[in-house]
């Protein structure tokens, strides 16, 4: 069957917390499906460059994003993995008209993307459609934020 619209390059945006796995999943589905290029990115929200120094906060970022990307070259063979710093949405956005993402695939700890919030400010920016995969919660109630 042919697909209505092709992907051919999906943009993962992760904030590495629980509420992502249910998007790691979802974006590497969705890449198998299309044999489509996953970009995973990471964006730390401070000034200073990752990797930069021995500080333990910036090296939790680089082990959260080794383990997922082992856990992303089981489940999918074409993938890129960054870690930038700045403004999440301001990089998100560049990412995604960096690498021409096809759809971005964000976790949110909501169903409803809180208004302003970041999930909200890339749906606005993006050139392309945004998949807010929302946080399954165990209670079955939703997280309000």
């Amino acid at each position: 069957m042919a697909h209505p619209f092709k992907i051919d390059r999906i943009l993962l945006a992760t904030d590495l917390s629980p509420a992502c796995e249910p998007a790691l999943r979802c974006a590497t589905v969705l890449a198998n499906r299309f044999n489509a290029e996953m970009y995973l990115l990471h964006v730390v929200p401070d000034a200073k460059e990752p990797g930069r120094g021995t500080d333990t906060a910036e090296r939790q970022p680089m082990e959260a994003m080794r383990r997922l990307r082992e856990e992303l070259v089981a489940a999918h063979d074409k993938h890129t993995t960054a870690i930038l710093s700045g403004d999440p949405a301001v990089r998100i956005l560049q990412k995604a008209e960096d690498v021409q993402a096809d759809l971005i695939v964000m976790g949110t700890p909501a169903r409803c993307p809180r208004p302003g919030g970041l999930t909200d400010t890339v749906v606005r920016g993006a050139s392309c459609p945004v998949l807010a995969v929302p946080h399954a919660r165990h209670d079955n109630t939703e997280v309000q934020t």
